[in-house]
């Protein structure tokens, strides 16, 4: 880890030492030089004192000699100027060759206040001095009196002192480096924990602690982020569990949900609506437009953002097969107090089913309806005529009493096969299983349908191994289920034959988009040995769009020729029910002009 905060603390402590001790070094090299130069002043102000009682009064008396003389005692130069300026005595100089000293800072501040003082250059000696002066007898006039001594000493002196501060700095300042460094490698030793622990809960290792020998406030700051990655622990992990939760309820959810705002751009979508409009690819981020495709649901989208309330209309998908979907659009505000809306929420339920069960019982009650309809207009046209005098005619009378009577039975097989369509979907018929012989059961129903056969000039087949003869099955459902279909057959042949056929095969397991069986029923899903009863015929055969719908109450390929044919409608929805209530299976397979078969599969 670089050590960045380390180094930046560390030179920051660093830079604010060295200021703080230059500015040690000036101010005191400053004081000591003021209270030098303050102590000097007085000391020349005492000598000046004394030195003045001793001048000589007389005229003509060597004022040269004299300064020199007290030169040797105090080590300051001696010079006396009187009150015009004119020297008339010095210790180093000849005075009568020295210019005139009025203009002397040191001389003009004496004229005010009786003493002066400056320090300067000397124009003699070409050295830096401190003059004092003073005014003799404290009149200027009488003239001055000034000592000067040289300031080398001073300089020596507070050079002295600036290398012993220099050194004590020095010191001070190696010692404030160690501790600097021992302090800031501490306090960024414990940052560093705290960041590394920091980039552990980024991370989402929430196993890890924090451990401070800090006291104080680091170790606060140690604790605090402890109980506050706990707490970031626990939140989160109930987070991601709410998230789950909401993850699964969406994502196993029958109804399609998704989130778009007012421009139709999707944020959110589901499996189901994938699976509603047959895309495989993510549509996040992409518009309903250019996804779906369906206007019907943008106008719902539109509609929806223009009036501000929830809309809801049934739309019909095509691809990849017709379904009916019940689309609600919801708008939402986000935050709730705002007034615009912030997005739709639209919500797909699948009405095919309810779609096709309302289209089943429209087309049962016209139907039942219908069929009902012809026998019993049938039965009171034919009455009505009798009772206007047809009964007196006994040929014609009796041609319509069998016309009634064939309309009666007409009327009572329907309901006969209303009431046991009902009683199988109501379950109030129950299976009961027993060992079968296939033979037996085959030859019961070409028995009973023999006569009808044959005045169609047509063959009935039968081909039931040995070893295949006997199956547990209701001997009874299964003897109405062959009835049917063998029935079925002859009514839709014309020459040829109807064969009943019962093999051994194996279930080929076939895959949901190339191999899809038309026909109205439930394929298994795993492969298996089973036994396959087939009825087949060399009849008319099926029209390929017609076999879907094959089992549905009234449902008639050719309705004229059906009922011409004396079918009710109901034969073939019997056997479907019979066959499942079982346990088997139904598969319808056919070619028109060549006949048709219709399978039933027995798991072994």
């Amino acid at each position: 880890m670089k050590r960045v905060l380390f180094r930046k603390v560390l030179f920051s402590y660093l830079i604010i030492t060295a200021v703080l001790f230059i500015a040690l070094e000036i101010y005191l090299s400053r004081v000591v030089r003021s209270n030098y130069i303050s102590r000097l002043e007085e000391s020349l102000l005492i000598q000046s004192r004394l030195i003045e009682e001793e001048i000589p009064r007389l005229p003509g008396s060597n004022l040269d000699d004299f300064c020199g003389k007290y030169k040797e005692k105090t080590g300051a130069r001696v010079t006396i100027i009187d009150g015009t300026g004119r020297v008339i005595g010095d210790s180093d100089e000849v005075s009568e060759k020295m210019d005139n000293h009025s203009d002397r800072p040191e001389i003009k501040e004496a004229l005010i206040n009786k003493t002066g003082s400056s320090i300067r250059m000397s124009s003699t000696l070409h050295k830096k001095f401190f003059y004092f002066a003073i005014a003799l007898g404290g009149n200027p006039e009488r003239g001055f009196l000034r000592l000067s001594v040289p300031l080398h000493d001073l300089e020596t002196a507070i050079s002295d002192i600036r290398m012993r501060i220099a050194a004590a700095s020095l010191i001070a300042l190696l010692a404030a480096i160690l501790i600097g460094l021992f302090q800031t490698g501490r306090i960024t030793r414990s940052i560093e924990e705290i960041t590394r622990f920091s980039a552990e809960i980024k991370s989402g290792d929430f196993r890890s602690r924090l451990f401070l020998k800090e006291k104080g406030e680091l170790g606060e700051l140690a604790k605090n982020i402890n109980d506050m990655a706990q707490e970031l622990k626990i939140r989160l992990e109930f987070s991601q569990k709410e998230q789950h939760k909401m993850e699964e309820i969406l994502k196993n959810m029958s109804d399609g949900l998704m989130l778009t705002d007012v421009e139709g751009r999707i944020f959110l979508c589901n499996p189901a609506v994938k699976r509603f409009f047959g895309i495989d690819y993510d549509l996040e981020g992409r518009t309903l437009m250019e996804t779906l495709r369906n206007v019907e649901l943008m106008d719902v989208l539109a509609e929806t953002v223009n009036k501000k309330e929830t809309v809801s209309q049934e739309i019909m998908i095509a691809h990849p097969k017709e379904i009916y979907l019940l689309a609600t659009a919801v708008p939402f505000n986000y935050p709730p107090e705002s007034e615009k809306i912030s997005g739709i929420v639209l919500s797909f339920h699948d009405v095919t089913r309810l779609k096709k069960l309302e289209d089943v019982r429209k087309d049962f009650v016209a139907n039942v309806s219908h069929e009902i309809k012809t026998p019993v207009t049938a039965i009171k046209g034919f009455a009505e005529t009798l009772l206007e005098g047809a009964l007196d005619d006994r040929e014609n009378a009796v041609k319509f009493l069998l016309t009634i009577k064939n309309h009666s039975e007409r009327l009572n097989s329907l309901v006969e096969d209303l009431l046991t369509l009902s009683r199988i979907e109501l379950g109030d018929i129950k299976i009961k299983k027993t060992a079968v012989d296939l033979d037996d059961v085959t030859d019961t129903v070409f028995t009973t349908l023999k006569n009808k056969a044959a005045a169609k000039g047509l063959q009935l087949i039968k081909d039931v191994p040995s070893d295949l003869h006997e199956i547990i099955a209701d001997r009874n459902r299964l003897i109405q289920i062959l009835l049917n279909l063998v029935d079925n057959g002859i009514k839709f042949t014309e020459r040829g034959e109807v064969t009943v056929q019962v093999k051994s095969e194996k279930l080929k397991v076939k895959s949901k988009e190339k191999d899809a069986d038309p026909s109205p029923v439930t394929r298994h899903s795993s492969p298996g040995d089973f036994i396959e009863i087939s009825v087949s015929d060399t009849g008319v055969g099926i029209p390929h769009h017609h076999i879907p719908r094959l089992g549905e109450r009234f449902y008639r390929v050719d309705r004229s020729r059906s009922r011409e044919l004396g079918g009710t409608g109901l034969g073939l929805a019997i056997v479907k029910h019979l066959v499942k209530a079982h346990g088997w299976e139904l598969r319808v397979e056919s070619t028109p002009g060549r006949g048709t078969a219709v399978k039933i599969i027995i798991p072994a």
